[in-house]
């Protein structure tokens, strides 16, 4: 899973500025002066340079934590996960893109390297590059949680750099 946090952190950057930009305003603000309902400049300034400091500062943290975890499930699939092969018995649009990348639902037909046999749904935003990788006479790899079979993750960018011949590559 590629990792891209810089435009987190310029956006980060940019509202920091406007924030720091709104303080340094509220401090210069002439003594009595008022905004249009009535309400002293200095402290709408205040407010709303601590608000572009801070709200920022709490939604990217929540996304990253977001994307951290899912990275770290990712990672814990693919060192303490069942290995497996999946063959693709269906695969179906949600209606739903996300930067025009459209969600799909595939429905697998696991074998395990333990030789389990499992049937699950994996439900993710596939870039249509890996379409070609979605045969019903082709297997992916998949990992399998140990914990709840239902649970799993179809490695994509390992098929790909296994086909196009490139061990380390992804397909970014």
């Amino acid at each position: 899973m590629k990792k891209n946090t810089a435009v987190f952190n310029l956006l980060q950057i940019v509202f920091s500025l406007v924030g720091a930009g709104m303080l340094i305003a509220g401090y210069f603000a002439a003594p009595g002066s008022v905004t249009d309902d009535g309400y002293p400049l200095n402290y709408f300034f205040y407010g709303m340079g601590t608000f572009f400091i801070i709200w920022p500062l709490i939604l990217f943290g929540i996304i990253k934590l977001y994307y951290k975890r899912v990275a770290q499930k990712v990672q814990y699939l693919k060192e303490h996960g069942i290995k497996g092969k999946a063959r693709v018995l269906n695969m179906r649009r949600t209606g739903v893109s996300i930067n025009r990348v459209p969600q799909v639902i595939l429905d697998l037909n696991i074998e395990t390297d333990l030789g389990e046999q499992l049937q699950a749904s994996y439900k993710k935003c596939i870039d249509p590059i890996y379409y070609n990788l979605i045969r019903p006479d082709g297997s992916l790899p998949v990992y399998v949680n140990p914990s709840n079979r239902k649970e799993v993750y179809v490695d994509f960018e390992a098929e790909w750099a296994r086909l196009s011949g490139t061990a380390g590559a992804s397909g970014f």
